[in-house]
């Protein structure tokens, strides 16, 4: 059975293909440019050569783009393969080769290809070390010497070609001229596929998107039966539990790139005999046809300006996850690979309102469709920030905003207050704010604790598990002291906010560690963790963290309007209560749900105790004739622009006039 996930993630037909036993020759290097330019040739609609550049000793290094439309950039995601990095890993070349021919001598006869070329841009370079390949003994690193898969940045300007390999520039720059949503890398020497991280200075040994890259690893491994059989189980490996490198291209592909990558060890042996392609074929075939579909499963859309409909350049983020993919501007597509759930996407452009839209849902098969169309933020006018207010007397709350967008306008009376947290577990118990799992619970026990009686501690587990325990808070100061004893550096204390890590600790610390932070406005989940290899033990073979503090803002904001007529750029308000700490806001409303972040005033302003007898304008407790010349005396005085209300106007029209008058003759009198 293939991998469950990989199947009703996106439910593709597999078409299997009659095995080739023929024995083959390896590609030489002076044939893959002739090759690809008689296959552009014979197929001019559908694929199109193009030279990357020369490498160290000036060979091409050539790629072919395959597509339905050749000429046209389309809302489909880009894919990329990429082979021989290494040069003495020659099985990719050909597995390239072999490739290109199958996808253009079968579009329009086979299902599964013609699906494949009609749906997504692809681009297949069969050698990106044409140095280290085209030369006897063949070598692993290019002419300079240099392992060209520990050459890509992951520090201080990832996107910089300064200091690079000639070769790993051409690569970086084909990059930054694409949005690609897929790649894979093919090398040989082991036979595997390996999904990021390589290396724990990313901050974690797994991507953000660890359970896609499980998948899309799968997807691969299950059609290699040598591999989905081998030596790992369901022949895929996390990099850095394989072993940890530095500069490969797929870290730096997902960290910089917003592309999902993999590396595809495809051959135990580098150089194996000619004899032997024809069964390399059978075994990668069908591997290398289902990994490129996944790139069609997820979210995906186009992203444009609400006014004019034009492409955007823009961002997309998944709330929760710290992985950034970009829309391409030609097209304004995205395309966001995703498993079956429900997500919140953001959406990120220059000069536009950042968006967000929740609760998309992600079914089996094709991409949901969100399309995104941004226009300029909604933003406070007034009141914005040190005015005074009466209570009990209506004002108007206005703003700019798009002449489409409704929008949602809030106040609140208790703005920047603070409530402090702390839980030093002395109930004895996880109160129901924790949620905790994995292969034992966290639990409340004494012995072993920073203050008190109670600390709270790692579930026991044994080997190859884990013990988790997770809370939601807002933004504030968050604080906590944490102890480990373990077996050093194979049982790890992890913990994590909103997915990236923050403590990575093992063996035995001797005593307790305070950790402390400031989380920015907004709300976040923390996760602690405790996780065994699948070996021995150490210590007491656990975690504990106490005296968890947790300073949150507790500003309570309340709906002046949920939702006003599209176009709208002012309300009314009567606030109630006096208070020197009020703010109001406002966020646009986008149709299919989105949202725009929202705006606040730029400070406080004040709500006074309102005037029992508002017409009363001298202060005499009488509504008579002298507030009638009070009136004349303030004629047509009201500022340009106008504030929520000015002196004499007693209707709050920004304008004192005859209708102020007749609101004076309406409380004629004495005041009660």
């Amino acid at each position: 059975m293939p991998p469950k996930s990989a199947m009703s993630a996106w439910g593709v037909g597999i078409v299997f293909i009659a095995a080739t036993a023929s024995a083959d020759e390896w590609t030489d290097y002076d044939d893959i440019g002739p090759d690809l330019l008689n296959y552009e040739t014979t197929y001019p609609t559908l694929c199109e050569r193009y030279d990357l550049g020369l490498s160290v000793q000036g060979r091409h290094l050539w790629a072919l783009r395959i597509s339905d439309n050749i000429t046209l950039e389309e809302d489909e995601p880009e894919f990329r393969y990429i082979a021989t990095m290494h040069g003495d890993e020659i099985v990719g070349t050909k597995m390239c080769m072999n490739l290109i021919d199958y996808l253009l001598t079968n579009y329009g006869t086979d299902p599964q290809a013609t699906n494949i070329v009609d749906e997504i841009d692809l681009w297949i370079m069969p050698l990106m070390n044409p140095d280290g390949y085209d030369r006897s003994p063949r070598t692993r690193a290019n002419a300079n010497g240099i392992d060209l898969n520990r050459d890509f940045p992951l520090y201080g300007e990832p996107n910089s070609t300064v200091g690079r390999e000639i070769e790993t520039a051409h690569i970086m720059n084909w990059s930054a001229a694409h949005s690609f949503t897929l790649s894979a890398n093919i090398h040989g020497g082991a036979l595997v596929v390996n999904y990021p991280f390589d290396n724990e200075d990313t901050g974690s040994q797994y991507t953000p998107d660890n359970d896609l890259m499980i998948f899309i690893s799968e997807t691969y491994s299950y059609y290699n039966v040598p591999m989905w059989n081998g030596a790992w189980y369901h022949g895929i490996t996390n990099g850095v539990d394989w072993y940890s490198t530095w500069g490969n291209i797929q870290d730096w592909n997902y960290l910089f790139e917003g592309c999902n990558d993999v590396t595809l060890e495809i051959s135990n042996n580098k150089q194996p005999p000619a004899s032997q392609i024809g069964q390399f074929w059978d075994d990668n075939r069908q591997s290398m046809l289902a990994y490129m579909e996944t790139c069609l499963i997820g979210v995906r859309g186009l992203v444009t300006d609400a006014n004019s409909g034009v492409p955007l350049a823009a961002t997309v983020r998944v709330v929760g996850r710290d992985h950034d993919v970009f829309s391409d501007p030609d097209v304004g597509d995205y395309h966001r690979m995703l498993l079956p759930g429900t997500y919140d996407l953001e959406f990120e452009a220059d000069g536009y309102d950042t968006m967000v839209v929740t609760g998309v849902q992600v079914n089996t098969g094709p991409a949901t469709i969100l399309d995104v169309a941004m226009s300029g933020p909604a933003q406070v006018t007034s009141p914005n920030g040190g005015e005074e207010i009466t209570a009990g007397i209506e004002t108007t709350v206005t703003w700019t905003g798009h002449p489409e967008l409704s929008t949602q306008v809030q106040y609140t009376a208790n703005y920047g207050d603070i409530g402090v947290t702390n839980d030093g577990f002395e109930s004895g118990s996880l109160g129901p704010e924790y949620t905790t799992g994995g292969d034992a619970d966290w639990y409340v026990t004494g012995g072993t604790v920073h203050s008190g009686s109670y600390a709270a501690r790692a579930g026991d587990i044994g080997n190859n598990d884990d013990s988790w325990m997770t809370r939601t808070v807002s933004g504030g100061e968050l604080s906590f002291w944490y102890r480990v004893s373990s077996e050093y550096t194979y049982d790890w204390f992890n913990f994590y906010i909103d997915g990236s890590r923050e403590i990575h600790a093992s063996g035995t610390t001797g005593g307790w560690t305070f950790y402390s932070t400031t989380l920015p406005p907004g709300s976040y989940e923390l996760r602690w963790e405790y996780t065994k290899d699948g070996s021995q033990s150490h210590g007491s073979d656990t975690a504990w963290i106490d005296d968890l503090s947790i300073s949150e803002d507790q500003t309570m904001w309340v709906d002046i309007i949920a939702e006003t007529t599209p176009g709208a750029t002012s309300t009314p308000w009567t606030p109630t209560t006096p208070g020197e700490d009020y703010k109001v806001r406002v966020r646009s409303l986008y149709d299919g749900g989105g949202t725009g972040l929202w705006d606040e005033s730029d400070d406080t302003f004040t709500v006074v105790e309102g005037n029992a007898c508002p017409a009363d304008l001298t202060g005499d407790d009488q509504v008579n004739i002298d507030d009638i010349f009070a009136v004349l005396g303030l004629w047509g005085t009201c500022p340009d622009p106008c504030p929520p209300y000015c002196d004499g106007d007693l209707t709050q029209d920004c304008a004192v006039n005859i209708d102020d008058i007749f609101a004076i003759l309406g409380q004629w009198g004495p005041c009660e």
